[in-house]
């Protein structure tokens, strides 16, 4: 699964973001920040890496940095980019990289695919999709 490691950078949100934040509870002033520090113009960057069955996923933007590391099929407690705790399962699913996120009153499947230098990243919660596009820059 190569075609995932290397830097990413969104160039494109849906509509559905800020439904999508709210359905899984962030709550309203974060998910306002969010809007406008995670948008197409903030360079939003995501650098990706895997040894073995470990993916270290570093998110990359203009507030700072978050790095996690994942083992494929192993639960992972982590704190959300707004500070929420949840639990993050990572598996291969054919050629998609699918993040199992559980969290109070939610469970959000997020499925990363790649076509060329293109990843899409699709985030989805209790009826809600949101598609975020990310090009490779490295």
């Amino acid at each position: 699964m190569a075609e995932f490691c290397g830097l990413w950078e969104l160039v494109s949100c849906d509509d559905k973001f800020d439904e999508y934040m709210k359905t899984v509870g962030v709550a309203d002033d974060k998910r306002k920040l969010a809007l406008t520090a995670l948008n197409t113009g903030a360079k939003v960057q995501h650098d990706i890496s895997r040894s073995g069955t470990s993916w270290t996923i570093k998110v990359i933007t203009a507030q700072g940095e978050k790095v996690d590391v994942y083992t494929e099929g192993s639960p992972v407690e982590v704190n959300t980019l707004d500070g929420r705790k949840v639990s993050v399962v990572y598996a291969l699913e054919g050629s998609d990289l699918v993040e199992t996120q559980t969290g109070a009153g939610f469970v959000s499947k997020n499925v990363r695919k790649v076509s060329g230098d293109t990843m899409t990243f699709t985030f989805t919660a209790n009826g809600v999709t949101c598609a975020r596009t990310y090009k490779k820059i490295s």
